[in-house]
């Protein structure tokens, strides 16, 4: 009978392939896990959680309507051109994504991954565009302007 025994050293190797878990000690998920594997925490954060590119999120409302439903208000910098949009949506994950495809992002959300870390949220978007797939990362207070940052890391991304 062959018994598959977890040494310390099995775990200290697989943090040392996973940038996050080393960092907080929480696995990536799956699919991210391969691709980021051997890499350091800086090089992750800037692939995946890109500061800069075509799309920039300034500012984010939200007024409740009832009904489960809210009009959601955004300030979103394409090219460095301002945009002012509205949505109304059950959520502000199908808003955003809504005023980036009427700003010519069409995005596609394939996955979404949220892990607590400390007072923070990490999120983990796999999103599609043009046949073309890319993860994100975002790390935030608030567990929804995690989502809306992973959201325009992606957009940037693809």
């Amino acid at each position: 009978m062959n018994i598959l025994h977890h040494s310390p050293t099995f775990h200290r190797t697989r943090a040392r392939r996973d940038p996050f878990e080393a960092r907080y000690g929480a696995p990536l998920p799956l699919g991210l896990r391969d691709e980021a594997a051997g890499m350091s925490w800086d090089m992750f954060d800037q692939i995946y959680s890109p500061r800069r590119g075509r799309y920039r999120l300034e500012h984010w409302r939200l007024h409740h309507l009832g009904s489960g439903k809210a009009v959601f208000e955004a300030a979103v910098r394409v090219d460095e051109v301002p945009h002012t949009s509205t949505a109304v949506a059950s959520g502000p994950i199908a808003a955003l994504t809504g005023m980036l495809y009427e700003l010519g992002c069409n995005i596609e959300i394939v996955g979404l991954h949220q892990r607590k870390i400390g007072d923070r949220t990490a999120t983990f978007l796999h999103a599609e565009r043009d046949e073309r797939r890319a993860w994100s990362m975002a790390i935030n207070e608030d567990p929804v302007e995690s989502s809306l940052l992973a959201i325009v890391a992606a957009a940037n991304r693809l």
